[in-house]
């Protein structure tokens, strides 16, 4: 029953909508960007964009989204290509990529950077005061080769992390040939950790306070963790102004709102599971609840959300066509994160109407929607797998 009742209030939030206010969101008016034909596309590409050639731009150039690492969107190498773009689609967005509590070793030939990426290497020593270390005195590394930043100091968060890192940003986006119309954050988080991979070299626990409290017994570490990540998603919004897109990767943003308030998207990886064991189902549902109107902020007229599954193969056609139920973008990546083209074809026109969940969950769930050039449908069976995952043109 509490099932039903939950699928039945999300049918009515979905076509009602619901507003939150939030008074730290700068006010004034917003850019909107024309809308868009569904299925709304975004290019995610993990490396370098120099090797793209003209075939390549055409691909690219068809989405509405670029996310590609900050360090390349700011790179005086790479601004030819980008110019190249924004020449064939005057509204696409380019977001940069960008770590998060992170920073990663450099390179021994500094000149290639200083030449190709200087954002990358200006970000390294800026934060070279602000590394965090273990209980024993070892570099703290979640990841092998990104050393993690100390959000906290002296007790309190550390500002001087959130300044030198948005001062940077908006340093480099001053400059000529720059192009950066958002960042998205990879990742806020609840807690930080020692992954299985850096375990073997990194000795030690966690205590970014140095209380002598690891972290996952210090309550008070674990709000200053959270707090600062706020306060970094707040500080860029004041800087940059509402239209200046913030996506961010993580569990943090969908469970809590004051951060979503200031955020304008979620990139959901390795959807529908998002590498929490989520069946098909839940994952869709999810999705569609963190779209009603009100839990993200808008940035030129719209959210910007992203799903995407690395694993490809059917795995895209699902997350296009739960993009279209939900509203956001979707990409196609087949095993890598590098995007490589786009294999499936929709021509979907434009939402005449909100999704509509139908069924239950001890049986059949039916999520679908009405656009202009036909319908998505998705079904799923009571174990929450898929059953049927479509789109029928209208005759």
């Amino acid at each position: 029953m509490q099932l039903r009742m939950y699928i039945t209030l999300m049918a009515i939030i979905l076509a009602m909508g619901c507003t939150i206010d939030d008074s730290s969101t700068p006010t004034g008016p917003q850019t909107a960007i024309p809308p868009s034909d569904f299925p709304l596309k975004c290019v995610y590409h993990g490396q370098s964009p120099m090797g793209w050639d003209t075939e390549d731009l055409e691909e690219v150039a068809q989405a509405d989204m670029v996310i590609l690492p900050s360090a390349w969107c700011l790179s005086p190498e790479a601004s030819p290509v980008l110019e190249e773009l924004t020449l064939r689609n005057p509204d696409l967005q380019m977001i940069g990529y960008l770590l998060v509590f992170a920073v990663s070793v450099i390179e021994a030939d500094t000149v290639y950077l200083r030449r190709n990426m200087p954002f990358f290497l200006d970000y390294y020593y800026a934060v070279e005061d602000d590394w965090a270390f273990t209980t024993t005195g070892d570099t703290l590394m979640m990841w092998p080769g990104q050393i993690m930043l100390n959000p906290i100091s002296n007790g309190e968060i550390n500002r001087q992390l959130i300044d030198e890192t948005v001062d940077l940003l908006e340093e480099y986006r001053e400059h000529p040939g720059s192009f950066l119309d958002g960042v998205m954050h990879d990742y806020f988080m609840d807690s930080p950790f020692i992954g299985p991979y850096a375990r073997p070299t990194v000795h030690g626990e966690i205590d970014l306070n140095g209380n002598g409290i690891i972290f996952e017994n210090d309550a008070e570490e674990q709000a200053l963790f959270i707090e600062w990540q706020i306060e970094y998603a707040r500080e860029i919004r004041l800087r940059f102004g509402r239209d200046f897109i913030q996506i961010a990767n993580g569990r943090l943003p969908q469970r809590n709102a004051e951060l979503a308030r200031l955020l304008n998207g979620i990139f959901y990886e390795v959807f529908p599971n998002l590498r929490w064991s989520l069946t098909d189902r839940d994952g869709l549902l999810t999705l569609l609840e963190q779209h009603a109107e009100g839990f993200l902020s808008k940035a030129k007229g719209r959210t910007w959300s992203l799903v995407t599954n690395e694993d490809g193969g059917s795995n895209n056609l699902f997350c296009l066509l739960a993009s279209m139920l939900a509203g956001c973008f979707y990409t196609e990546l087949h095993g890598t994160c590098l995007f490589t083209g786009w294999t499936i074809d929709i021509e979907a026109g434009f939402p005449i109407g909100p999704a509509i969940i139908e069924g239950s969950v001890d049986s059949v769930l039916t999520v679908r929607r009405q656009f202009t050039g036909g319908e998505v449908r998705m079904s799923f069976d009571p174990s929450g797998e898929r059953r049927e995952t479509l789109f029928t043109e209208t005759e």
